[in-house]
Order: C-alpha cells, then structure tokens, then sequence
C-alpha cells in the first residue's frame, strides 16, 4: 500500500530524529555513534504520549542496566562461567518483573536486563574499560532519545488524546447492539459474541494507552482518573448483559414476560438507543415498579431481572456522563463513580509461575551461547550472547515467541543484507554528512513508513535498530568484509539460538495459556464458594473480567473443537457473584435453610476444583432446589438469597426445567 500522508510525515520525522542523534554524536566524537541513530528508532512512536512514555522508561531502563553491567562484569571477568550466570540471571530477573507488569511501563524492566547484556558481554575483553564504555553508550542513547523526542514533540505532534477518544467512541455501537439482543434474550447471537471481543480487547488496549496518557501533548492528560472509570464501567456492564440476556431468554421460554415487564423492557432499548440523562429517573421508577411479592420460579426469575435492568442504567447514564465531560466539554458529573457493589474494581493480575518460566528459559539460552563462547574462543561470541538476551526478551510475553523471534531472523538477514550493501557499496563514495543522509533517506523512509503501521512496527523498529548498528556509521570509514561477516554470524546465531532454546522449552501455544488463565478463574470460584466469610463482589469482578481480557485474544486463535474454547468466563463471574451473595444472607437464614444453602456452596466449591467444562452433578441442582424451598418457606424470607439461588440455578442448570414449586405463597 502507498504511504499516508501522516506515515510519511511520521516516516521524515523519525529520520530527522536519527539523522540529527548521529550528527550530534559524530560531532562530539562518541565511541559509537551509531547506537544514537539505532536509538532513535527504537524510540520512534506515531503517537506523542506513546513515544515519550517509552523515551522515558528507556532513559531509566538504560541506567539501570549499565549500573548493573559495571558492577558485574569487573568483578567476575576472572571466573566466565560465573560471570556469564550473573548476566544470564540479571537479564532473567528483569524480565520475570517485566512480564508481571502488564502496562507500558514494563518496557523499562525490559531494558535494564539486556541493556546490561549489551555493555557487559563486549566489554569482557576490556574489563578495566567498562565505566567508560557505559558512560559512552549511556550517552549515545541519551542522545538518541533525546532527538527523537524533541523532534515528536515540536514538529506536528500526534496526539494520543483524539485517538483514545475515537477508541472509547468505538465501544458505543457494541455495547448498544449486545444490550439490544439481550433485552430480546438472544444472549447467543452473532452481534453479542462480536461485541463481547472487541470490548474485551478495547478493555486491555484503553489501559495501555490510558497509562501513556499522562505523557500525552493533548488536553486529556487530566481527564485519566476518568477515562480509567470509563473503563470500569465498561467492563462492569458485561456481566450485567450477560445476566439479563439469560434471565429474558428463560422467562420467555417459561412464559413468564408480563406485559409491564415488556414495557419496561422495550422502553430500557429505546432509552439506550437516543435516551437523554432526564429519562434515566423515569426509567428507574419503572423498573422499580416490577418489584412484588411473586416468590414463583418465574417470580424470582423477574425480581433478578429488575435488580439487573436497573444497574445497567445506572452504569449507562454514569458513562455517558462522564463521556460528555471528557469528550465534549459539559460539566464535571457530581459523582464521578457509582457507590455499588456491582462495579468491579480496577485488576490487573500476575502469573508468576509463566513469568518466571519464561524468564529461566531466556536465561538458558544466555548461558548456553556463553557456553559456546567460553569454549571456542570465538571473537563474536559477545554480539551473539547479546542477540540471545534482546530475542528472549522482545517477544517473552508471547505464548509461543518462536514465529517472532523466527520472523526477527527473516528481519536481521534483510538488515544486514541492507547494511552491507550500504557499507561495500554506498559508503566509501560519500564524503560529507550532507551526502551520507541523501543516501540513506530511502532507507529511513521505509523503515518509518513500517514504523508508524500496528501490523509492521516491529518490522520497522527491528530494521532501524539492526541495520544502524550494523552499519557502525563513524567519522571514518573503517569497512571490513571480515569482521562484517563475523558480526553477522553471531547476530544471526544469536536470534537462532533463541528461537532453538524457545522451540524447545518455552513454546506453549494459545491454548496451554488459556487454560491456565481459565483454572486461575476456577479456583478463584472455589475458594469464594469454600470461604468462611463472603468475599468482595467488587474484587472478584474486577479479577475474573482482567481475565476475561486476557482470555479473549487467546480463545481466537483456539480451534473451535477444543474444550477450552467452549469456557465461559462471564458465566463463571456471575456464578461467583450469586455464591458471594448467598454467602451475605446466610446470617438471615433460619438454620435450615443456612444447612441447605452451605450445602449448596460445598457443591459449587466441588465442582470448581474438578472439571467445571463438564456438565455439573445433578446433586447440585437437588440441592439448589432444596434451598431454595427452605429459603422460600423460612419465616423470615430473605429474597435476596432467594434470587441468588435462582442465579447460581440459571447459569448452571440453564437447560433445566423450572423446579416444581407448588404451594409456593406470598408471605
């Protein structure tokens, strides 16, 4: 495809920014001036938020490493083996707390590991050298960043604020199409599925760039203690749909749709279609109105409905006026969070076990490759231990990081290729800087172009930052056909390394993940149904839909046949919500009840810490029945505990007949 206008503008921009980082680096005579022009592509982002986020973190994480490189490498230059395991552990460690951080800021952990790899390993033939080698290559970065950022920022900057509004704008439509089709109960059409993904993905990508807003040139950088609600209520909704979906669907079946709750139902879609904020109250009493004392199954199916039909409004008149503030400028909402406990609360989790898996198995590789090095004397070793520690690194937050890293080999040879025929060719007929950067613009446009694209940013960057270092651009020329083969060598046998190690034992698949996330969310549900004290609806929420994010991506890439694909994360959330809900009312309870009710959740419990994939045991409906009986006929009704019931029966026991409850009365 030709190039935008804005790609190309972004692609001449990032060019200047590297061009300008090796001009002032030549002309302060740095040993490596060629890593501020890498630099610059490194940091080149289309966003300005984005970009200066990264120059930041990147500014620390290059610190940090070179702080870590001179204290190991002068210390343990006399023992190589040691000194190897001491690198391979710091680049494992910084990138085990890398990938539990799952913000942009992550980057910064990133790099302090194999920042210290690339000052470290090559300096091992120059130990005494290293303070100065650090302090140079620091400067050369620093540099690099510095360029880059000034020219984003200065020269028609891109700001983050318009693109996440334009995002946030996007969940609009299929929040509206999934509330439609589950206020008709078709909780399983193709537009709720559709819409179910992209609010997950629109969930995770919002925090990202919610996180780089605050470092954004737009007028929004205030506005992200709302923008963060925003995506609250967002995810909050999902299993509010979810629950009315099911409950309508049911009720239809059963023929228990009375006419006022057709009314309410159809005038809750129109509201939501064109509804203004003044029509939210009068919505409100209307739902309100459905309440009575009917404690038939239809009944209680009626009174969670309402419970339900009133907290999506209540989320929906809250969002959209707290999109009205942030996007077109009315006045601030009085309150900028809904009080309830049907509002999860900001997750985001941790793996540890994946993150130190993939950790050791970067460091493995490190330590293999030195192995290699140690033994055979080889003079590129350092370059190819280095390509092992950015390869691991770069794609570790991947299932399976080999097709990447595969890909990044594809990348490296067409870089090198590129260089060399720069260097052999090109270079020893240029004879000022002026000529140099004429050459090398067609070079740097492409790389751009690649750059400002989401499906070839990695491309890009990758053949800014191996094709500048490649190049070794310094005030003379200096081409060796020797050592540029013996550098090509070992960075080529560096990434082949790591794909070797990673194919080995770090290649999991999409499907090993999700499982991994879905049993996190299982025991999450059985410990809540097991606990002696109710849990936090809020917590559980905000845990189970983090996962839900995560989970999404994943299940896409999963082929329908297979179990896992057929996991229902929503489900499971509103089977912990309604075994938290119990949980609350149980005090209220006669004790006959209270024993048929904790029967209940040791059923529930039971079922989570098995195979909840499988059909659940009918004994767990006998007894969802038999408490809801006791419920229903305890002297003191509880109808709270009544419509959990009725929930936890409804997800699982979905296809169901309604139990028999004849001789059910109002109290």
């Amino acid at each position: 495809m030709m190039p935008k206008t804005d790609e190309l503008l972004f692609a001449l921009k990032t060019f200047a920014g590297a061009m300008t980082a090796l001009w002032i680096s030549l002309w302060l005579g740095l040993e490596n001036p060629y890593w501020a022009m890498a630099t610059a592509f490194i940091v080149a982002q289309p966003l300005t938020g984005a970009m200066r986020s990264k120059a930041v973190y990147r500014f620390i994480g290059t610190l940090v490493g070179a702080t870590a490189a001179v204290a190991i490498i002068p210390n343990l230059v006399n023992a190589p083996l040691l000194a190897s395991l001491a690198m391979a552990l710091w680049v494992g460690f910084c990138l085990y707390l890398s990938l539990l951080d799952r913000t942009p800021r992550a980057y910064m952990f990133m790099l302090a590991g194999y920042t210290a790899g690339i000052i470290g390993f090559p300096s091992v033939a120059a130990p005494g050298l290293i303070f100065e080698t650090a302090l140079t290559r620091v400067e050369e970065i620093y540099i690099g960043i510095a360029c880059t950022t000034v020219v984003g920022t200065v020269i028609f900057p891109r700001g983050l604020g318009p693109v996440l509004a334009r995002r946030v704008a996007g969940w609009v439509r299929p929040g509206i199409d999934w509330a439609t089709a589950a206020l008709e109960g078709r909780g399983d059409a193709p537009e709720v599925h559709a819409a179910r993904r992209k609010l997950a993905v629109e969930a995770t990508d919002v925090a990202m760039m919610t996180t780089q807003l605050a470092y954004d040139t737009s007028n929004l950088q205030s506005a992200v203690p709302y923008i963060a609600q925003l995506r609250i209520y967002m995810l909050s909704m999902m299993p509010v749909l979810s629950s009315i979906g099911d409950r309508v669907a049911q009720l239809r079946r059963h023929g228990g749709i009375t006419p006022a709750l057709e009314k309410v139902l159809d005038a809750t879609a129109a509201w939501i279609q064109i509804g203004g904020p003044e029509d939210a109250d009068a919505l409100h009493g209307q739902i309100n109105a459905l309440e009575d004392a009917d404690l038939s199954w239809t009944g209680l199916l009626r009174a969670s409905l309402a419970m339900r039909l009133g907290e999506l409004v209540s989320i929906i008149r809250h969002e959209r006026a707290i999109r009205r503030h942030v996007f077109e400028g009315d006045v601030a909402p009085q309150s900028a969070a809904i009080k309830a406990e049907f509002i999860a609360v900001a997750a985001q989790l941790r793996d540890h076990g994946l993150a130190l898996f993939s950790a050791l198995s970067t460091a493995l590789a490190i330590l293999l490759v030195c192995a290699v090095w140690i033994v055979t004397a080889w003079p590129a070793g350092a370059g190819a231990a280095v390509m092992v520690a950015v390869a691991g690194s770069f794609f570790a937050a991947q299932d399976d990081p080999a097709p990447a890293i595969a890909q990044m080999s594809r990348n490296a040879v067409i870089a090198t290729l590129g260089s060399g025929f720069y260097t052999f060719l090109v270079l020893p007929r240029m004879e000022t800087f002026a000529e140099l950067v004429l050459v090398l613009l067609p070079a740097g446009l492409i790389i751009g172009i690649l750059v400002s694209r989401p499906a070839t940013f990695g491309t890009g960057m990758l053949l800014g930052a191996i094709g500048s270092t490649n190049l070794a651009l310094d005030n003379t020329y200096s081409g060796n056909f020797a050592t540029y083969l013996n550098n090509t060598a070992a960075l080529l046998l560096g990434i082949t390394s790591a794909l070797v190690v990673t194919r080995l034992i770090r290649s999991v698949g999409a499907a090993w993940s999700a499982r991994r996330v879905i049993k996190a969310g299982w025991r999450d549900i059985a410990a809540a149904a097991g606990a002696s004290e109710p849990g936090d609806p809020a917590v559980l929420s905000g845990r189970m839909l983090d996962r839900f994010g995560l989970l999404v991506p994943r299940l896409a890439s999963i082929p329908a046949g297979t179990d896992i694909a057929t996991a229902d994360v929503l489900q499971d959330l509103r089977v912990g919500l309604n075994v938290i809900g119990l949980q609350r009312c149980m005090s209220t309870l006669s004790p006959q009840a209270q024993a048929q009710s904790a029967a209940v959740l040791e059923g529930v419990a039971a079922h989570y810490r098995g195979n909840p994939l499988a059909p659940p045991p009918p004994g767990l409906l006998t007894a969802i029945d038999a408490a809801t009986h006791a419920a229903a006929f305890d002297t003191h009704v509880h109808k709270e505990a009544l419509m959990m019931l009725s929930g936890l029966r409804s997800v699982l026991f979905a296809p169901a007949p309604p139990p028999a409850l004849a001789g059910w009365t109002s109290p």
